[in-house]
């Protein structure tokens, strides 16, 4: 079951303190609101009951979405080392590997969301990592003077898979990228089933590594 606790809250800008509801684990099955709770971060946004300014709060969390054995946990940077042996160590709290889980740790809650969108899509994030690259390399090439600091996946209206263009936390453009995640994965021939993978912390640094051990082979 999703498991939750309340916090107290001071508020930055009144200095008022109220009471938060922090979200230490949540299941999709026992508590399917949640998923769109998540998915729009309203589960990290505190509104102030005195003076009703709206900051956000954040805090790790367990996502668990139990209907498709995913598991995705939000950590700060300085516990991702220790939430892989809670996952793979010798100590592990289950043998997820018996039931073909799908884990990942992240550290933000965007990429929280990145990544069950991208699951959600019936997309593999180790590709579209590479497809981020790819992308990135064609607007550096093609639009030299478009600045950027992120590419995040997402689904328009329409349902075409897409990459937002970021740029000092506004959208600034998009690009279909349906074509291109074919072609990435055609050159992922190498890579171990999804589910079999023991690699769970997969961002753009993972790409890289992964790119270069290729070159050194």
């Amino acid at each position: 079951m999703s498991k939750h606790h309340m916090e107290k809250v001071t508020c930055p800008s009144c200095h008022h303190e109220g009471e938060f509801e922090v979200w230490d684990s949540i299941n999709t099955v026992l508590d399917p609101e949640m998923k769109e709770k998540v998915l729009n971060q309203s589960i990290f946004l505190y509104t102030c009951p005195n003076c009703g300014e709206t900051f956000r709060l954040n805090y790790p969390t367990l996502y668990h979405q139990m209907e498709d054995l995913i598991m995705i946990y939000l950590v700060p940077e300085s516990e991702v080392e220790k939430t892989y042996e809670m996952f793979y160590g010798e100590n592990a709290l289950a043998d997820f590997r018996t039931e073909k889980y799908l884990n990942r740790i992240v550290t933000s809650a965007n990429q929280l969301i990145e990544k069950i969108q991208i699951f959600d899509a019936g997309k593999d994030d180790r590709i579209m990592e590479l497809v981020k690259l790819l992308v990135a390399d064609s607007l550096h090439e093609n639009n030299p003077d478009k600045e950027f600091d992120e590419l995040r996946f997402a689904v328009d209206n329409d349902g075409t898979n897409i990459l937002v263009i970021i740029n000092n936390g506004e959208i600034t453009g998009a690009v279909d990228i349906d074509n291109m995640y074919e072609f990435a994965s055609s050159h992922c021939d190498d890579f171990k089933d999804l589910r079999d993978d023991d690699e769970i912390v997969i961002n753009r640094e993972w790409i890289l590594n992964k790119l270069a051990e290729a070159e050194n082979e």
